[in-house]
């Protein structure tokens, strides 16, 4: 299984039509984290059922809902840490509001509508988790939110003492400063003389130059131009230097206050988180109705008592949807059980659809324990305390270790973490070294998983003496092979032109062990140069005729 979660084919790829960033991460927890507790995959599995059957509007509107929500989980989390900015926290708190009134009023319906309980239990409780979101809101002024503007944020200001006071010495000493005009006039004998504002200065006195004459000594010259000059009397020049204090003196208030509101927002942090939970989890409970709807899943039946794995017409989630006609996918049987036929040796030639297969039974047993439907017609499954696998082949060349080694060690983790109620499956172990070390550590291994482990165990190998374990352990192995037509070569008398086979693949699981390998057939597929693919056909024929006349003499002595 792809666990990494991002390339095309994984099973997050399929399963994922969350319409939420909480969604998408949830849904990525889920994949990577299936439940273990019955009640809870039945929980969610009644859930997936009545989003599939039921004609309610409601739940499309429910689903409406979560269509462009912005990061509502980051930006609590933002919130909560004080970094958020005015702007984030109007969206947010803006969202979370109308997400909750939305839902209020959707809440008589909810309760007529819908039967399963989880769904009911995420619904019904979200408004109340949501409602002092609203309060929230309503403090704050729009336009100064949106554009980062403190000082004018709050728009009752009957929750900030602090803020309401500074604001009054402000308006105070403005009075003051506006009602100097008086004073102004009467001195310079312009009874309509207002105050100018230039460069960021305000209160500015401006005197024609040919007037200067008429201004007092004691007032002070802030700026002038070739005819006019500027200037502050005594009382100006105090008043404005204590309107500057106070402004100041607002901004720190302001920012402190934001601070102090950020902080009261965390107290609800819990109540807004669990919400947010909710949605997220609606969003992924929606996500499996949808793939379920399309793909034509099944419910599978999740028992904890039983161990086994039971997938009637089986195919696999992310090949199912790459091909998009369902039809061309040729569906499997799996068959495991406990405490019978727990182990599968799977053999076939090269690109038969081995390791799809095995991949596609630990995809759907991950997808049946997370809740979800699967692609089957029908499924019965033991619920597994862990899937290990080992497939693919890679070095490790920071740590020195060569693929062999590599092999061994993921083997030997699984040896000591599996137990009977896991499923292990193994690709091709032992094909890192020599054929005769491969197939004793392949054996071995595989037989103590048989023996000693008792795991649910699918196996593929390309060893044909490992299939002799299913005369060892009739009662727990069966011997299986990916189905396929051999086309043989035309036969010549010329013993030098020997031509490969030509394999067709029905990728159909079939009992029974397969002889060969054929590998020369992908050989062929890669477009190998013919020249090399009748020396190799020839070569392959020489050592096959020479290991069957040992077995001969071997026979022979024997009897």
């Amino acid at each position: 299984m792809d666990t990494r979660h991002t390339r095309s084919g994984s099973l997050l790829w399929v399963l994922d039509h969350t319409r939420t960033p909480f969604g998408r991460r949830l849904m990525r927890k889920w994949v990577s984290q299936p439940l273990t507790d019955p009640q809870y995959i039945s929980e969610r599995q009644d859930a997936v059922q009545e989003l599939l059957q039921s004609h309610s509007l409601t739940l499309n509107s429910v689903r409406s809902l979560l269509s462009h929500l912005p990061d509502l989980e980051r930006g609590v989390c933002s919130i909560y840490h004080k970094k958020s900015s005015t702007q984030e926290f109007y969206l947010i708190s803006g969202s979370l509001s109308r997400l909750g009134l939305e839902l209020q009023a959707l809440l008589p319906a909810i309760q007529s509508q819908i039967s399963s309980a989880l769904l009911r239990g995420l619904l019904l409780d979200t408004p109340d988790l949501l409602a002092p979101a609203h309060s929230f809101l309503k403090v704050l002024n729009e336009k100064a939110a949106k554009s980062g503007n403190k000082t004018e944020l709050f728009s009752d200001l009957s929750g900030f003492p602090v803020l309401q006071e500074r604001r009054e010495q402000i308006q105070s000493v403005l009075n003051e400063i506006m009602n100097h005009r008086k004073e102004i006039r009467l001195t310079l004998k312009a009874p309509a003389l207002d105050y100018t504002s230039v460069s960021g200065l305000e209160f500015l006195i401006e005197v024609k130059n040919s007037l200067s004459s008429t201004v007092p000594a004691d007032w002070v010259k802030i700026s002038s131009t070739k005819a006019v000059s500027r200037y502050h009397s005594p009382f100006l020049v105090e008043r404005y230097k204590k309107l500057l204090q106070l402004r100041e003196q607002l901004l720190l208030d302001c920012q402190r206050e934001w601070t102090n509101f950020l902080d009261q927002f965390g107290e609800h942090y819990h109540t807004m988180k669990r919400a947010i939970s909710h949605l997220a989890t609606m969003d992924c409970l929606f996500s499996l109705a949808e793939v379920a709807k399309q793909g034509d899943y099944c419910r599978p039946e999740v028992c904890e008592s039983q161990r086994r794995i039971l997938i009637t017409d089986g195919r696999h989630p992310a090949i199912d949807l790459l091909m998009g006609e369902h039809n061309q996918f040729v569906p499997n049987l799996t068959e495991l059980q406990g405490d019978g036929r727990r182990t599968m040796i799977i053999t076939g030639p090269n690109m038969g659809g081995k390791s799809s297969y095995i991949r596609q039974v630990a995809l759907i047993c991950v997808m049946a324990q997370m809740g979800s439907y699967i692609p089957a017609s029908e499924a019965r499954l033991g619920i597994l305390d862990g899937i290990y696998t080992r497939m693919g082949a890679s070095d490790n060349i920071y740590k020195g270790r060569s693929t062999f080694m590599e092999e061994l060690t993921e083997a030997s983790e699984i040896i000591s973490c599996a137990t009977e109620r896991s499923l292990v499956i193994l690709d091709e172990l032992g094909r890192g070294t020599s054929t005769h070390d491969g197939i004793a550590i392949a054996y071995a291994t595989l037989e103590y998983f048989i023996r000693d482990v008792k795991a649910l165990t699918l196996f593929v190998t390309h060893y044909p003496p490992l299939c002799e374990l299913e005369r060892a352990y009739p009662e727990h192995v069966s011997n299986y092979h990916m189905a396929f037509l051999l086309n043989e070569p035309d036969v010549t008398d010329d013993a030098d032109d020997v031509q490969p086979e030509f394999i067709t693949f029905l990728y159909q699981l079939t009992e029974g062990a397969a002889g060969r390998s054929y590998g020369l057939n992908v050989a062929r597929l890669a477009d190998i140069p013919d020249s090399i693919l009748h020396t190799a056909a020839r070569k392959a024929r020489e050592l096959e005729n020479l290991v069957n006349t040992r077995r001969y003499n071997e026979h022979t002595v024997t009897s």
